[in-house]
């Protein structure tokens, strides 16, 4: 076995290990609850008519039924890409490329959701809605800042992961 150094070591480490395996057990659990807490979710959904313009067809039950599945499989995807890296050895490559595809198109689509869900963090910072309820209370400047900043790295860190393992899956295919 070659001795990896550097940028590769941290790729092969973080980016084809914890990082599915993080953002796989992420994903995976919001999308349970989305099921298991769904007047939660459609209390942050912003209603027909918010901002003068906003409107989707569909009730706002329906929206959180239907990320909540994207979240939930696009998070068994990152973790299916995990587990298969941790099963097969590096010489044993018997995964394919339908295979090597499973993952990185499950983080592009969760980075193509998270982006599509922005309006319900949008919406509880304008209209000040929360999880909780109307008896929850307003949710500090704070929170909105912090829950901003994760986006921001969530969204960094999918498309990180959908480019590094879609280049490497194609890159393999070429060798």
């Amino acid at each position: 076995a070659s001795a990896t150094l550097g940028l590769e070591r941290w790729r092969k480490s973080f980016v084809e290990g914890y990082l599915p395996l993080l953002l796989g057990s992420l994903y995976g659990l919001a999308g349970v609850s989305h099921f298991g807490n769904a007047e939660a979710f459609t209390a942050i959904y912003p209603p027909v008519g918010t901002w003068g313009l906003w409107y989707l067809p569909g009730t706002a039950g329906f929206h959180v039924a239907w990320t909540g599945l994207v979240e939930l499989f696009g998070g068994m995807g990152l973790l299916w890409g995990f587990g298969s890296r941790l099963l097969l050895d590096e010489e044993e490559d018997d995964d394919g490329l339908v295979g090597k595809l499973i993952q990185p198109l499950s983080a592009l689509l969760l980075f193509v959701l998270t982006v599509a869900v922005t309006p319900a963090n949008i919406y509880m910072f304008t209209h000040g809605a929360t999880m909780g309820g109307a008896d929850a209370g307003p949710l500090p400047l704070s929170f909105h800042f912090v829950r901003f900043g994760v986006q921001v790295v969530l969204l960094s860190l999918l498309l990180a992961l959908a480019k590094d393992s879609l280049f490497f899956a194609w890159g393999d295919e070429l060798d």
